[in-house]
């Protein structure tokens, strides 16, 4: 298409490296290039002509070339760094939706970067949409026009109240070694407010006998299954059934549950394992999960050993269960207790928030 095109029409022109040298230098200093080319011959004229019509051709196809050959850009931004911030200006801020985000600093060690970058209420926003902890959540990414790069990862930080910003950390890792590189980091949603809050969870509802259902796990952790009782092991998967499975409670269904807050869905106590499962309602849009512990009549508190997490639909909306396993022997349930720090997202805000900056 157009690198065809235009590889072909240069790989015709070959006018002398000297030459185009000349006329570049002198482009750079103001000056024109014309007074300084001989042309005491008709062939003199014509590379001058060749020359001057590959530098119009430069200046002409550079919008379009740096936005689509990487290779292109480079040379651009080798060439003249100030070209390059103009055709892709650097934009340290970006609002959207009623917040502003900002890159804050960044660090740079060869192929690994990491980036700070905050929210804050927009100046003209009549919302108080930071206040706390947030979450860059869903669809975001870092680009760069001469490096394939990665996001690594992405966490709160803090939230400082006198600037009203939340702070956040990218970790970043590209295949080669950034040089001052110019990147693009992009979001599409942001969770505002999100808060946690400690609820107790009501073991006087334990069953000592339950019936159970094979559901499609979509995530598990804690001990290595191959640690877990014979009883609680993942079904392997299968070139019929490629995913693993497991056999969790089944004591209330699905439509039962919340789609905005959390629905405890049964517990039991089984084979020497304390089976807690627990609905997160629909977590598509939102951030809900749960950390759960185990009280002893003498204080002791422990953390289940074992989750599995699987995901159920109704119509247009999708529940999250986790079913939290805490395993060994309870000879008297009543001398135990079971509280749960409970975390919700709070609002989803989405919007296009785009940042470009040049790593120094």
């Amino acid at each position: 298409m157009f690198e065809d095109s235009y590889r072909r029409a240069y790989d015709a022109v070959s006018p002398p490296q000297e030459l185009v040298a000349d006329v570049i230098a002198q482009a750079r200093e103001g000056k024109s290039a014309c007074r300084k080319i001989h042309t005491g011959n008709r062939q003199g004229r014509k590379a001058a002509f060749i020359a001057a019509a590959a530098v119009l051709c430069i200046v002409t196809a550079v919008p379009v070339c740096a936005a689509n050959i990487p290779a292109f850009y480079k040379v651009v931004e080798y060439l003249s760094p100030e070209l390059a911030d103009r055709l892709v200006p650097i934009e340290e801020s970006c609002t959207s939706q009623g917040i502003t985000m900002e890159v804050e600093a960044v660090s740079v060690e060869g192929n690994e970067a990491r980036i700070i970058v905050s929210l804050r209420d927009a100046e003209d926003s009549t919302q108080d949409l930071v206040h706390g902890v947030m979450d860059l959540y869903g669809g975001y990414g870092l680009s760069g026009a001469a490096v394939s790069s990665n996001v690594g990862g992405c966490h709160f930080l803090t939230y400082d109240e006198t600037d009203d910003k939340a702070y956040f950390q990218i970790d970043v890792q590209a295949e080669t070694a950034f040089e001052s590189e110019k990147l693009h980091f992009s979001a599409t949603s942001v969770l505002c407010g999100k808060y946690s809050e400690t609820r107790d969870v009501d073991l006087s509802e334990v069953v000592y006998a339950a019936d159970k259902k094979k559901v499609v796990l979509s995530g598990s952790g804690g001990i290595p299954d191959e640690k877990l009782p014979e009883s609680l092991r993942h079904i392997p998967a299968t070139p019929e059934n490629p995913r693993p499975h497991s056999n969790v409670l089944d004591l209330r269904s699905v439509t039962d549950c919340a789609a905005d807050d959390f629905t405890t869905t049964g517990i039991a106590y089984m084979d020497g394992v304390l089976r807690v499962q627990m609905c997160m309602g629909d977590n598509w849009k939102s951030d809900r999960h749960v950390q759960l512990f185990l009280k002893d009549s003498d204080g002791n508190e422990r953390h289940s050993e074992h989750s599995v997490g699987w995901h159920e639909d109704v119509g247009d909306t999708s529940y999250q269960f986790y079913e939290f396993w805490f395993i060994g022997e309870i000879d008297d349930m009543s001398e135990y207790s079971m509280y749960g720090i409970f975390h919700d997202s709070g609002e989803l805000v989405e919007g296009d928030w785009n940042v470009t900056f040049r790593l120094q």
